[in-house]
């Protein structure tokens, strides 16, 4: 498993993270709970994969039974095939985008293989409706369970499979426009924008497509595809707004400073709580910090876990051998 190595660009050096202005009305009891959180679904990797140690790997029947994506969103297997089989390719940068976007959409990897690699100007849909209609007949399902996306029932078909190829044909079309403004843009938002503006792309997936386009590349020498890190910019999702909800307390503070100041405080409060964080380690064997990007992802996670832990809502997808 090859992990891109992503460097920490904090925004300022706070010397009082705990106490800065705006900070000290955070929820004690959540902020604390949620770094339990972040540290123990770490561990949980840890033990079941660095160290490969038979299960259980926690004691919390929460985490030993929900399915939750990995604290390092580079670790889950999605982004990796992502990273892997789509952006390391010796393709050009317009149809690694376009085949990073095909893929978040759908959600699958299997799907994705069976359509193949797809190249902007020679897209048939044609090819994408077969392989994906395909899987469908044979009981399996072309698309992800974990996350809703956008609308596209606009394309005038009650099949989604017809509506979803139908799509992919209007963006091919189109790509050459979206493509230059990605390069015109100067900043991480700008490019979310861009893609937000894309037919069938919500904030969810043109921030999720966004954040694949930041992973540092061995293609790239290191380099990502585009010229903007990790921790430039974040666009907290429906369930990140929740966790944040959570934690922010009587703070004013928004979602992008709170998100923030959590990226910038995390060793500060895993010493205060005296919680040994298994960091991910680099090339070097140097700590792998938490980005702004995964912070984003661990506060959606831990809305997640507090709904079924109070019994305000249920897991969608249950934890098994082999999930990532």
């Amino acid at each position: 498993m090859r992990v891109p190595l992503i460097e920490y660009r904090p925004d300022c050096a706070l010397t009082s993270l705990r106490f800065a202005s705006g900070f000290s009305r955070l929820d004690p009891s959540h902020l604390n709970t949620f770094w339990w959180f972040v540290c123990e679904r770490q561990r949980i990797w840890h033990r079941r994969v660095a160290l490969d140690r038979p299960s259980p790997w926690t004691d919390d029947r929460i985490l030993k039974s929900e399915r939750f994506t990995n604290v390092y969103r580079e670790l889950d297997p999605g982004t990796q095939y992502v990273i892997n089989e789509i952006l390391e390719r010796d393709e050009s940068p317009q149809d690694r985008i376009f085949n990073v976007m095909l893929y978040r959409l759908v959600g699958r990897k299997e799907t994705h293989q069976a359509i193949g690699f797809q190249r902007v100007d020679s897209f048939d849909a044609s090819t994408m409706r077969h392989a994906m209609r395909a899987i469908r007949d044979s009981g399996g399902s072309p698309f992800t369970a974990a996350y809703m996306v956008s609308g596209y029932t606009g394309m005038g078909s009650r099949d989604k499979i017809e509506n979803v190829a139908r799509l992919f044909e209007l963006i091919a079309s189109d790509f050459e426009s979206i493509y230059q403004q990605i390069q015109r843009a100067t900043t991480a938002e700008q490019v979310f924008h861009v893609l937000r503006s894309v037919s069938g792309f919500g904030d969810f997936l043109a921030y999720q497509v966004l954040v694949d386009l930041t992973y540092p590349l061995v293609r790239e020498a290191g380099q990502p595809l585009l010229p903007f890190s990790q921790d430039d910019w974040a666009r907290a999702g429906p369930g990140a707004r929740r966790g944040i909800a959570l934690i922010r307390g009587d703070s004013t503070c928004s979602d992008l400073e709170t998100m923030r100041w959590l990226r910038d405080a995390q060793t500060v409060e895993f010493d205060r709580l005296g919680l040994d964080f298994p960091w991910l380690r680099d090339d070097r064997g140097s700590p792998v910090r938490l980005t702004l990007a995964n912070i984003q992802n661990c506060l959606c996670e831990y809305h997640k876990y507090v709904k079924i832990r109070d019994g305000t809502g249920r897991g969608r997808r249950r934890f098994r051998r082999g999930s990532g």
